[in-house]
This record gives structure tokens, sequence and C-alpha cells, in this order.
């Protein structure tokens, strides 16, 4: 039960997949359910699931994989009753004996497609700080029921897991971090980057969690780069001069960054923010290139491979500029290791394993 849907932003729950299948298990893949009332951008997702661009196209699903649209409504507990019925309707066509599930969804929703199907076994992947997102009061109750049913528990920050053992009242949780595809990531590599220092650059999600005024600051000296679909709260924010390209494909990004001489992860501090290790941080990791961040208190766990600016306009100029003493060879070599043990299919043994260690 993903957090993605199939044909979106790929991620975690698409490697596992993908593994499952690959490994011979027949696999089921719940598309994104809601967690709070939907706004018109969900329905229309769920209407017109091919209607995206730019890396959320449509992707091949593999021999294997079974994609699954469930209609429910929002997961409050006055609605599980029709919820319930509308799942059992969507599942009736389907055999499934002794399913395994593994859900990065933790609502009333989830915990009634384990009850249908009569799953065997229950694995929950905590990725949000839920107490500090916009969410149904709902869902936090749900996700204790959940935490406690379930038999295998991961996270993918250090931050949640000290959520989850203090929800779970002291179970062992296991850290399940983002990612990268490495082979694809450590061909944007030049090995002239600090030579040239003249292109910066950020992709992912640009919104008002960035330090804009770092990013406008880095104008007056570099060319800077978002590879990004801008919210509509920044827009009149960010400095004109920051060039502006369409997210694309994960496969398609190596070469687009091969251009780029610094990543950024340029992040303002909150309750919300403290808990996340961004997906874009170990496919950064993995191209070799300096990378700046800020507000991102899960990185100081990597300061080896970081440099971090504290939200310091003057102090990002300054780092940048001292790059050719600083970005030894040393330290590149250390950056791609880290990088290179983030390879997703080394991500999903160690998580696969945890799974099926439980099940015994």
């Amino acid at each position: 039960m993903a957090e993605l849907d199939w044909g979106g932003l790929h991620c975690q729950s698409h490697v596992m997949a993908n593994g499952f299948a690959a490994e011979g298990h027949r696999v089921f893949y719940m598309n994104r359910t809601l967690q709070r009332w939907p706004r018109l951008r969900h329905l229309m997702t769920r209407l017109r699931p091919q209607a995206k661009s730019g890396d959320r196209s449509v992707a091949v699903v593999p021999e294997g994989i079974t994609v699954i649209n469930l209609w429910v409504g929002p997961p409050l507990a006055w609605m599980r009753p029709l919820n319930f019925l509308l799942i059992w309707l969507t599942m009736r066509k389907y055999s499934i004996n002794d399913p395994v599930v593994l859900t990065y969804v933790p609502t009333y929703n989830c915990i009634d497609l384990i009850t249908i199907i009569k799953a065997k076994f229950i694995a929950y992947v905590c990725y949000h700080n839920f107490d500090a997102d916009i969410v149904l009061t709902d869902l936090l109750k749900s996700e204790k029921k959940l935490i406690d049913m379930a038999g295998v528990l991961f996270a993918d920050s250090r931050f949640l897991i000290k959520r989850i053992q203090r929800l779970s009242n002291g179970k062992v949780v296991h850290q399940a971090p983002p990612g990268v595809y490495f082979d694809q990531f450590a061909k944007a590599f030049r090995g002239d980057e600090v030579a040239t220092l003249k292109k910066i650059c950020f992709f992912g999600g640009a919104g008002s969690h960035l330090d804009i005024a770092t990013y406008n600051r880095l104008c007056d000296k570099y060319e800077v780069h978002f590879i990004a679909v801008i919210s509509n709260d920044i827009k009149d924010q960010l400095d004109s001069r920051i060039i502006v390209t369409p997210p694309v494909k994960n496969s398609e990004l190596p070469a687009l960054l091969r251009e780029m001489d610094v990543l950024t992860i340029l992040y303002i501090n909150s309750p919300y923010i403290d808990a996340v290790l961004p997906a874009k941080f170990f496919e950064c990791i993995a191209t070799g290139k300096p990378l700046l961040i800020s507000g991102l208190p899960e990185l100081q766990y990597y300061k080896e491979c970081v440099y971090d600016t504290e939200k310091d306009p003057d102090k990002a100029l300054a780092i940048i500029e001292h790059l050719p003493v600083s970005q030894t060879e040393e330290r590149i070599n250390n950056q791609i290791e880290v990088g290179r043990k983030a390879d997703f299919m080394i991500r999903y043994r160690i998580m696969a394993d945890r799974i099926f260690e439980g099940l015994k």
C-alpha cells in the first residue's frame, strides 16, 4: 500500500514492488489513498491518471505486478463502514492466499484492507512526521493501531525511528532510508566541477520550505538552476535570474545534473522538516558533486558529505568559493562510497530480508 501512485515519482515503494515481483512473488500495488479531505487535483489524478507530465509520466507495469486504485473516501472513523464496503467490492475479484502487507499508509482504510484480505503479516514503513503534517486526526489514531498490529517496523529517518519507538512502546524499528540508482547518478560526475564553479542547481519540489533568500543571493555570482515545479506561493519571491527547467524522469535527470557544478538542498527548519531525510539526498551524493544543505537536522549524520550553509547567504557564497580547497579527492571518494551503499538494490535486499525474517 504505497505513498505514491505507480505512475508517479519513482520511490521506495516502486523498488520494493519490482524487487518482490522479480523474485517470483505476486505483487498488488495499491495506488495512493486519501489521508485528508481530497482536493480537485487528487480527484483529477484518479479520473485521468495518464494526464501527467515530466517525471510523473505513467510508468510501465512489469509482469507480476497488479496496480489497483482503491476508490475510498477519507479515512475517518465514521466513514469506515462505507470505505470497508468499497474496499471489499474492489478486492473480491482477486484470489490472494496468505498475503503479506507492506504499507506506507497508516489509515483505517489500510487496516480494513488487511482485515478483508486476511493478511498473514504486516510491515509498516513510516516516511512522514504525521504529528506535524496536515492530516486527519483519525489517521494518528489508526497509525497507533497499525503499529500494534505490525510484525516489523521501518522508518526512513532517525527522527522517525524515535517517533515510532515512542508510539510502539519501545519496539525495534529498523531504518529504511531513501535510495538511489547509483550507476545512473554516478554518470553525472565530470571531475572538473570545482574548477568550473559556475552552475548551482536544486531539483525537486520548490515551495515555501526552501531557503529562498540564499538562492536569490547566489544569483549575484552564479548561474542558479531549478529543475522543478515552482509552487504558486513562492513564484513572486524567486529572483527572476533563476533558470527553471521542468522536472524530468529519474532516468533523464543525471544527464541534466552532469552540466551542474554544485548541487543544493537548502531548506528552512520546521517541525515537519526536522524529520525529513530527502529522497533526493542520495541521488545528489551519488553524483560526487559538492552538496550544500541547510535546515535539515537529519543530514548532520552525513557531515563528511555535505556543506551546511546554516541558512546564511554569505556563508553559502564563502563555502562555494572555498570548494577548490575543501572538495578534496578523498572527500569525493568518501561521498561516492556513501552513494554506492545507498543503491536501491542494497536497500531492497535489507528490507526484504527483515520482512522474511519476521515471517519465520
